[in-house]
């Protein structure tokens, strides 16, 4: 990388092995210190308290979001820093006025852009003229922070991550993307099991393989979800119709009989199986209510770990 430019998490394949691994390291000690803060306990090293002081992020939101936004903003204020949103109505990216310029100026104002978009060439284009650097907080392709947030909940849960296998039930959509990713990084076994015609870009994968077969990971693609879940360590899902899908809604719930995360599913799952989805669930129609609830299901969990997560990305970009 130039060593001029920031750099950016556009993707897990941005970062190699050891900084995703610092980062989930990083995340650990976050999420210990703000608990023994809030226990009122001596900080187990030094504070990130106000690490981030006088440091600014700018936010995009083009899609809706609770737990981004919410922890991107929560974590900014617990550092000692601030996030402003910015309505991308009145910003209007690439219409209103282009996207260079407006990452141009906002690199003039702010330490870090952080974007969700529909369109993760948007989010490259921002980055390839910001001189701050840029966090994709989800696009059409890669969602980077929930995989982050995944990556710490299983560390909590087993202590390790090598070797462990992810079932990930459903459309081979960004979210898959991105925890296929971490997978592929840190030596994982991945498979996606979908219906056929949803699966994970042909791109995608070509990606991937090299990085599954250095870190001693697997890599597979099946249309059949209970046998792929039989030896899983953690089975995941997410919502069938992802934001901007809503025309093809029917058709795509036709095709995903089958691929529900339920207690049938889960019952063909080793007994220490773990759950998680990235939420909102559709419950009934990906996750069904019982599994929902079940101790099994890390979601929270995970849901929790997206602050902690968030906050190591922030303090290795710009702390």
């Amino acid at each position: 990388m130039d060593a001029c430019k920031p750099l950016h998490l556009l993707t897990l394949l941005d970062w190699d092995k050891p900084r995703l691994e610092a980062v989930l390291d990083l995340a650990a000690k976050v999420k210990q210190e703000l608990k023994a803060k809030r226990a009122g306990k001596p900080l187990p090293g030094p504070g990130t308290g106000d690490a981030l002081k006088g440091r600014t992020a700018a936010m995009i939101f083009e899609k809706p979001s609770l737990r981004t936004r919410a922890t991107f903003e929560v974590g900014m204020a617990q550092m000692g820093g601030a996030a402003i949103n910015l309505d991308p109505a009145q910003i209007s990216l690439g219409k209103r006025e282009t996207v260079k310029d407006a990452a141009l100026s906002l690199s003039r104002w702010v330490d870090c852009i952080i974007a969700r978009t529909f369109s993760h060439q948007l989010v490259v284009d921002l980055a390839r003229h910001a001189g701050v650097p840029v966090i994709n907080a989800l696009t059409d392709l890669h969602h980077p922070c929930q995989a982050l947030a995944l990556g710490q909940t299983l560390m909590e849960r087993r202590g390790k991550l090598a070797g462990l296998k992810i079932v990930f039930a459903g459309d081979g959509n960004n979210v898959a993307n991105s925890i296929a990713e971490l997978a592929a990084h840190l030596g994982m076994r991945f498979t996606l099991a979908c219906p056929k015609g949803y699966e994970q870009p042909a791109a995608v994968r070509e990606a991937l393989a090299p990085l599954f077969r250095i870190n001693g990971g697997e890599y597979a693609m099946v249309n059949d979800a209970s046998a792929a879940v039989k030896d899983a360590d953690m089975i995941y899902t997410d919502v069938w119709v992802s934001m901007g899908e809503e025309a093809q809604a029917e058709e795509k719930k036709k095709h995903f009989v089958g691929f529900q995360v339920d207690g049938a599913l889960l019952a063909k799952a080793p007994q220490a199986c773990l759950v998680s989805h990235c939420l909102p669930a559709h419950v009934g129609e990906e996750i069904s209510q019982d599994v929902m609830d079940s101790p099994r299901c890390v979601c929270f969990d995970e849901a929790e770990n997206r602050l902690h997560a968030q906050k190591a990305v922030l303090l290795t970009l710009i702390g």
